[in-house]
């Protein structure tokens, strides 16, 4: 059987300037963006526009701390990163982007920390204030001991290290008080804003106010030295109040009020930054002993003078092909640019510098597969990270594709793979767009799903029906209820005891037979894999963060309760395949935030609701769409290794590329890491098909293997710890009955097929042959580390490329 297909291999310089014209020509075609146009979808961006980040700004500061501390302990070490790298960043734009590494120690830990600018001043030599204010982070980490779990909100003063972070981080900060004064010169008119209307809400009145004064008075030529950490301080405290967030939504109205109260967080990031970083050093003690590293680098990218070409050439020379008239008419007015471009030079985002520091062997590799960041990844570094054979994971990325990229240069044969895999996937998006231009379709809308069946089918009632329906309107009008005059959730207080809970009406929502009620408790989105909290679900000694509620008819699968149209519609607009579980009668969905106790829902909230729906109880593994370039965030590719009796049957390939979700994986169980996929620094976890099609050989089956062989596999579970006797065979649950089997990146990325075919062939064809001869030679140790030794991502390449995969 012929192997995956091989592109051609092109010296490294070429890949080089390919990579160049390819993010060049992505970017002229994306929508013709402009400077102007880029510049924007920066600012937008960094203003957490993306839908992913939007509800962030809904939860509360302390709400997000306990979130983050008592969540896994790699989770904690990612916001670290994150954190530092933003405190590292001095001002917006492409020169204060900086990006962060971890190297741990039994005792202490170094942080590597790139910058964009190679913390260079204007005079391109070295910042001298970045070292001293590195300095008084690290004592800032270290006398974080008796924070306990991190300063009051309230917190009157800043200690040094605050204000010097303030001071260094103040270009950024004035950026953001200058779009919140400017926001509020036209908000601040609002004739209902000095109103007495506030009885209640005096000290978030009274807190917002004052920061209101302060923000009005901002004069960045005059006052800003003295202001800047008041202003700071005053943000912070109103992220302390939630019900500062509750008078925004009030005032101007709930978009609005979302708008000015994430521009709020930006102006208060700094301080809350640098204050969640001593939480997490106080609750990690290895933490509170860093040491900083800066990076510097001033590599840059340079095509050689052949390789400057116009823009067609450069098209053709891509193989697209010859050029469309579409995108002829697209990409002639910037021929001219497109070669001046080509002939400059790239500097390496700060990402792709911390690549290099340690291809470059300058420091130990880091202990933890990810980059902290102080603001997304582009297109270009987050997929480079993702080709990587162990790929490095980011906070995410914005999209955003910016041409002038400087392509990481070495020997390494990582790098060399990461380059190619770049430009392929640089490829697939021009010919998408290509496609689109030569082939358009139309789009899709989604059906309109109704939001309330309280309101809508007013029209089609009887006389009857509408008396009852005023009548129970009425009836819950008459309870004493929290926010909006909610007619589910009534809030009771005993006097005596002086205790206060929260209690639920349900009916008639669910139906005026009083059903009994089921509640689903949503802590996690399966979707994109963020935890909204814990210890809602089910018992636990505390609670953390907050749940979505969902409360039902807790028989309403077998109780002749209809569809539920609504639901099901808005399912369907979510996804594509069939809709994995019936949803019948009517449901209430509430945000829990301790037990029994609720608060307003928001959109936000709806979405993780869409999201669970969507994938409970989902077990069908689907195979991917080729060069589909959109797909759920946590719906990655694994691959699916097929058996004898797939292969021959079916005439399926050896190697298909499968999609998976979470709930696939749930289903599944445990599963088996690859020993071998490990030694080559890519862990692959291995699944059986449950589907017993080839358990047994189908009726005329003939040849010497049984249907269910699938010597891939075994070849890949082959024991690799030399002191046990096991070593060269692989466990009998891997090496019988194995069918068809499911494979997936352990770090959660794609996994390409054609890693998984270089797997199979170097372990079968070479390693396999290796383990035979030490085990029939009855060598011992030293022989069998040389074998180990042997087994790196270079010579499985290497051996790919040597045999042309057959």
């Amino acid at each position: 059987m012929a192997g995956p297909h091989r592109t051609p291999n092109y010296p490294h310089e070429e890949c080089t300037a390919r990579v160049v014209w390819a993010a060049h020509i992505l970017f002229y075609l994306k929508d013709n963006q402009n400077h102007e146009k880029l510049h924007e979808a920066e600012k937008n961006v960094e203003c957490g526009s993306n839908t992913d980040e939007s509800s962030d700004c809904e939860t509360d500061y302390e709400t997000e701390k306990n979130v983050i501390l008592s969540g896994p302990r790699n989770s904690v070490r990612q916001k670290f990163l994150d954190c530092i790298a933003q405190l590292l960043s001095p001002c917006k734009g492409w020169d204060g982007v900086t990006a962060t590494a971890i190297r741990e120690g039994e005792d202490g830990v170094e942080v590597d920390i790139a910058r964009n600018d190679g913390f260079l001043s204007d005079e391109d030599c070295l910042d001298g204030e970045i070292m001293g204010y590195c300095e008084m982070l690290e004592g800032y980490l270290a006398g974080s001991a008796g924070a306990g779990t991190g300063r009051n909100t309230t917190a009157t003063s800043l200690t040094e290290f605050e204000l010097k972070m303030i001071d260094y981080t103040s270009r950024r900060i004035d950026h953001w008080v200058e779009i919140l004064r400017q926001t509020l010169e036209i908000a601040h008119n609002c004739p209902d804003w000095n109103s007495q209307q506030w009885l209640g809400q005096e000290a978030a009145f009274k807190t917002w106010t004052t920061m209101t004064d302060l923000i009005l008075q901002f004069d960045a030529d005059d006052e800003t030295v003295k202001s800047r950490p008041l202003i700071v301080q005053q943000a912070y405290r109103c992220l302390g109040l939630t019900q500062v967030r509750q008078l925004f939504s009030n005032t101007f109205g709930t978009k609005a009020g979302l708008k000015l109260w994430s521009k709020l967080n930006f102006v208060a990031r700094p301080l809350v930054d640098c204050r969640l970083l001593g939480s997490i050093a106080a609750r990690e003690p290895q933490l509170r002993n860093s040491k900083i590293s800066l990076v510097l680098s001033k590599s840059k990218t340079t095509l050689e003078a052949k390789d400057v070409v116009g823009i067609f050439e450069a098209w053709e020379r891509l193989g697209l092909g010859s050029t469309p008239e579409p995108v002829i008419r697209m990409l002639h007015p910037f021929s001219q640019r497109f070669e001046m471009a080509c002939a400059e030079k790239f500097s390496l985002h700060a990402e792709m510098q911390l690549v290099m520091h340690y291809e470059k062997s300058c420091a130990p590799r880091p202990t933890l597969d990810y980059f902290g960041c102080s603001k997304r990844t582009c297109l270009l570094c987050e997929t480079f990270l993702g080709a990587l054979p162990s790929s490095i994971a980011t906070r995410g990325r914005h999209g955003v594709c910016y041409p002038a990229w400087g392509v990481p240069s070495s020997n390494s044969g990582a790098i060399k793979v990461a380059v190619e895999r770049l430009e392929k996937s640089l490829l697939a998006r021009i010919r998408g767009i290509l496609n689109d231009l030569m082939h358009p379709r139309q789009k899709s809308l989604a059906a309109n799903v109704m939001q309330s069946g309280m309101v809508s089918d007013f029209s089609h009632l009887t006389l009857e029906e509408w008396q009852q329906r005023e009548q129970d309107v009425q009836r819950f009008n008459n309870k004493q209820t929290i926010q909006h005059n909610d007619l589910l959730i009534i809030r009771q207080y005993d006097e005596e005891d002086g205790i206060g809970w929260t209690q639920i009406d349900p009916y008639p929502y669910l139906g005026t037979d009083k059903p009994f009620k089921g509640t689903m408790r949503i802590e996690h989105n399966p979707v994109r894999c963020r935890n909204l909290g814990s210890g809602f679900a089910s018992f636990a000694p505390y609670q953390e963060g907050y749940c979505v509620s969902l409360i039902h008819r807790d028989a309403y699968l077998k109780d002749g309760s209809a569809t539920n149209r609504s639901i099901l519609a808005s399912v369907r607009a979510s996804c594509t395949s069939t809709i994995p579980h019936e949803y019948r009668g009517p449901m209430i969905a509430l945000r829990e935030i301790r037990h029994e106790d609720y608060a307003d829902i928001t959109l936000a909230d709806f979405r993780h609701l869409m999201d669970y729906l969507i994938s409970y109880r989902n077990t069908h593994v689907r195979e991917s769409v080729p060069d589909l370039l959109h797909r759920a965030p946590t719906t990655f590719r694994g691959v699916k290794i097929c058996c004898h009796g797939e292969v021959k049957f079916h005439g399926s390939e050896l190697f298909v590329s499968v999609d998976l979700t979470r709930a696939n994986q749930i289903s599944l169980g445990s599963g088996s890491i690859s020993p071998i996929s490990v030694c080559l620094g890519m862990p692959i976890r291995f699944w059986k098909d449950l589907d017993a099609e080839f358990r047994h050989n189908p009726p005329g089956w003939e040849g010497g293997m049984t249907a269910d062989s699938n010597p891939n596999v075994a070849v890949l579970m082959m024991e690799t710890d030399s002191s046990k006797d096991e070593w060269g065979w692989a466990p009998m649950y891997w090496n019988s009955q194995i069918g068809n089997v499911w494979a997936v990146r352990e770090d959660g990325r794609d996994l390409a097929v054609k890693d998984v075919a270089m797997m199979c062939h170097f372990a079968r064809r070479k390693l396999q042959r290796m383990f035979e001869d030490v085990m029939e030679s009855g060598s011992g140790l030293v022989s069998r580390q040389r074998v180990l030794d042997f087994i790196t991502w270079d010579n499985m390449i290497t051996h790919w490329d040597e045999t042309g995969g057959h």
